[in-house]
């Protein structure tokens, strides 16, 4: 994830959800732009809890926990950098049973 000025960019393989100006999608990144203080970004996990929230505010992207300016996000940290593509089916075992 990047920023710059009121343009956020991401990977469109993350989930996330948000309140901004879509300015372009392609090559696997969304980015958005901040149209006013109620625009935010949030990024889920796998099982739909908020992992991270930034919200813009004073004119920059900040954590929402921290107030901290955007740093970048890392995705390793959540495990997201890992999930696949979720419209791809993939080959899995049969669940074991255990008796």
């Amino acid at each position: 994830m990047k920023i710059d000025g009121k343009q956020l960019t991401f990977p469109d393989s993350i989930p996330v959800k948000y309140s901004a100006k879509l300015i372009k999608e392609v090559d696997g990144e969304i980015t958005i732009e901040a149209e006013d203080e109620d625009s935010y970004l949030k990024v889920f996990t796998p099982f739909r809890g908020v992992a991270k929230l930034y919200v813009f505010e004073n004119e920059r992207w900040v954590d929402a926990e921290t107030s901290q300016p955007f740093s970048g996000f890392d995705l390793s940290a959540l495990g997201l950098d890992q999930l696949g593509d979720p419209g791809k089916d993939e080959e899995t075992e049969p669940p074991k049973i255990i008796t």
